[in-house]
């Protein structure tokens, strides 16, 4: 395990990576500052210099992976129906962001860093959900916060239980031709609530 640092830069992205691993790996309790070190194959004492420890490294992570894609919705999402489809994809290339997301939801609530900026990104897409409501391509009469948790579900559910995907379909979630087989149907049940006919 190297004891200096010779690119403080390519260190610091190690580190990242490496926590993102562990815990998606352990969640946050079963996280071990040592294992981090160790995956990223530096010495802890990198961890406290460039992320103050354990919970501001934690943060980090959270901040990092709600920028990539399928992060908490980070990009603006397309119109629909496509855009349903394409939050699958995301989540699909990503499968170790839900593990993150899944060992959060174990983790008592103050534990969660950041909720309030988070649930910003949540009402933002709220907002884009009326949107789609008003331009008819969602049914107006639904609740656009419960609409929005629906179409989050149905995107997401393949990669959360992959058990009940591969019990239901006989393929795994992550197999290209479950993949485009299930972004076409999320398209076409998108396309079918906005019809009003």
């Amino acid at each position: 395990m190297s004891t200096r640092e010779r690119n403080p830069e390519r260190s610091r992205e190690r580190i990242l990576h490496a926590a993102r691993e562990e815990f998606a790996a352990n969640g946050y309790a079963g996280a071990r500052v040592e294992a981090i070190a160790g995956r990223a194959g530096l010495n802890k004492q990198l961890i406290s210099h460039h992320f103050g420890g354990k919970q501001a490294l934690y943060r980090e992570v959270v901040n990092t992976g709600r920028a990539r894609p399928g992060g908490d919705l980070a990009e603006a999402p397309r119109e629909m129906p496509d855009a349903l489809g394409r939050l699958f994809r995301r989540t699909q290339s990503d499968p170790q962001w839900v593990r993150f997301l899944l060992w959060e939801a174990l983790a008592p609530t103050e534990d969660l860093p950041d909720e309030s900026l988070r649930a910003q990104a949540y009402r933002d897409r709220i907002d884009w959900i009326v949107e789609q409501q008003s331009e008819g391509r969602l049914p107006a009469e639904l609740d656009p916060g419960l609409l929005l948790l629906s179409l989050l579900g149905a995107a997401v559910y393949p990669m959360l239980l992959p058990q009940v995907c591969r019990m239901v379909t006989g393929e795994e979630p992550t197999s290209d031709g479950f993949a485009e087989r299930y972004a076409e149907h999320l398209v076409a049940l998108a396309r079918l609530l906005g019809r009003d006919d």
